[in-house]
């Protein structure tokens, strides 16, 4: 089974220099990338959360059908983001969705589908975790790319917006599952699909 996803859109790019959304990945636009694999992993409805109403983007995504939602959050953080597009979610009454960052754009589609199937009713969040990088406070936590409930994750998110948690530290709070390198490179799946464009030169 796979969910409704929540394409995260809405970062500053201040390390790229432009918008991240729009910067070609073998000649296409990387937010094309992003939306073309959770299609077919099999995601049948796709929202992009962004800071504003993007006409540009809007231009370059008409062939899609997606669902806008825009920041409601003057500040702009990450975390209020999600909480911004949970919200919508919930409204639309999905109980789950995928979470994904516009830059990751050589993400598995066999990662996605798994992380969706291990979504069952004793869990609130399917978290994988990359290989840890140096001088991170992840420890390799992906939550960007986490597979989680609607109503409990809004509950939690909720709990936890003034004490400085980051996303991972909050996820792994709750009735979670850690899909880590031991499980997903038995499916097929390599560190490829967990790489982020940041900077220019991760484009090549």
């Amino acid at each position: 089974m796979i969910f409704p996803a929540i394409l995260l859109a809405g970062g500053k790019s201040k390390r790229m220099g432009e918008d991240k959304s729009q910067i070609e990945i073998e000649g296409k636009p990387m937010i094309i990338h992003a939306i073309k694999n959770l299609k077919m992993a099999g995601c049948g409805e796709i929202l992009i959360q962004t800071k504003k109403n993007n006409v540009e983007l809007k231009s370059i995504l008409s062939d899609f059908e997606i669902i806008w939602n825009y920041d409601n959050y003057d500040d702009g953080d990450v975390l209020r983001a999600i909480l911004s597009a949970l919200t919508f979610a919930n409204n639309k009454n999905w109980d789950a969705v995928q979470l994904m960052p516009v830059d990751t754009p050589f993400i598995s589609q066999i990662l996605l589908k798994n992380l969706s199937n291990l979504l069952d009713e004793n869990l609130d969040v399917v978290l994988p975790s990359s290989t840890p990088k140096k001088n991170t406070k992840s420890n390799g936590l992906e939550p960007l790319l986490a597979c989680l409930k609607v109503k409990p994750t809004i509950k939690k998110i909720n709990e936890n917006l003034d004490n400085n948690k980051g996303l991972g530290k909050i996820l792994s709070e709750m009735k979670c599952l850690i899909v880590d390198e031991e499980i997903w490179s038995r499916w097929g799946v390599s560190e490829e699909s967990f790489k982020n464009i940041n900077y220019p030169n991760d484009r090549e």
